[in-house]
């Protein structure tokens, strides 16, 4: 069945960037046979033990010529198909990168006989300003170009569940930050939590870098479920904006703090939502993150971030 990850597995990992290079190193430790994929040639560092590194663009692979040229590079067989792609400022790419290299991926998975895709979508696609909480199971209705670009990216890759026996898992990712990405200094801001910066007092989401790549790691190690399973993937612990800014700059009370409303009808910044992500899906599987709140993942950092009192 999909998503027994057996060993040693062949698996393509798309997008090999700031999150998916990581996950090839972490499978290639593990004994597996890992290629990557990536638009253009790689011009970081050495290349790691135990990784192919090919070039090719998956946003093309759609188109018949594209997709056979694509296939005369890659092994002949792939047992895991995972799919790590953002859009890129260097090349000018927008939103619509997102259905593009899914439907890719997923012409690649019919055409190649792959039983097993994981994508990495994002939690924005839910983008709820009221500051309700999200499950897997709640409404989307996107509304701009950004919503309905990571919603049809999701619906493209749901298609290769069409197959039998096939799993596809589609892993919605919240605020990832991490090496090379750290957020201590705008989140310590006051601006963070001022009213220019959402509609006032906001809820915030964060994934710790390496507990979205342990959590990829293990469904595709133990979760064999055939068809669609979708997993939010956060640290469990949604906070306030306000709160954050304060226990970064030391402001933060010793009582129970005093909340302002959230005014649902104001204004968000674009890319900037007003949730709570619920993660008892994945927690049910048995995953668990390293960095449990953003105060644990600051000080994986190197910070000296003060105990907050309050996290709800």
């Amino acid at each position: 069945m999909g998503g027994a990850l057996t060993h040693p597995a062949t698996i393509l990992v798309v997008g090999p960037g700031w999150l998916g290079r990581p996950l090839a190193e972490q499978l290639a430790a593990a004994g597996h046979a890992v290629f990557t994929l990536q638009r253009s040639a790689p011009t970081q560092g050495a290349p790691h033990a135990g990784i192919t590194a090919l070039t090719g663009d998956i946003a093309t692979a759609t188109e018949g010529h594209a997709l056979a040229a694509l296939r005369a590079i890659l092994p002949a067989h792939i047992d895991h198909l995972v799919v790590c792609v953002a859009p890129s400022r260097a090349r000018g790419d927008d939103y619509a990168i997102y259905p593009q290299a899914a439907a890719g991926a997923a012409a690649l998975a019919h055409a190649m006989g792959i039983r097993s895709v994981l994508y990495v979508s994002s939690t924005g696609v839910y983008d709820r300003h009221d500051g309700s909480e999200v499950t897997e199971q709640s409404l989307i209705t996107p509304h701009d170009a950004r919503v309905q670009a990571l919603y049809d990216a999701e619906q493209h890759i749901a298609t290769v569940a069409h197959h039998a026996d096939a799993t596809v898992h589609i892993v919605r990712a919240a605020g990832l930050y991490g090496p090379q990405r750290d957020p201590a200094a705008r989140l310590a801001d006051p601006a963070f939590a001022d009213p220019a910066f959402a509609a006032g007092d906001v809820w915030c989401n964060f994934s710790w870098r390496d507990d979205v790549t342990s959590a990829i790691t293990h469904l595709l190690q133990h979760d064999r479920a055939p068809g669609v399973r979708v997993f939010n993937c956060a640290d469990g612990t949604p906070l306030r904006s306000s709160a954050i800014a304060a226990t970064l700059s030391g402001r933060a009370s010793h009582t129970t703090e005093q909340r302002a409303p959230v005014d649902p009808g104001a204004p968000v910044r674009s890319g900037r939502s007003n949730q709570r992500i619920n993660i008892d899906a994945l927690l049910a599987t048995g995953w668990r993150p390293v960095a449990p709140t953003v105060y644990d993942g600051l000080r994986l950092l190197g910070h000296q971030v003060p105990l907050a009192v309050a996290t709800s």
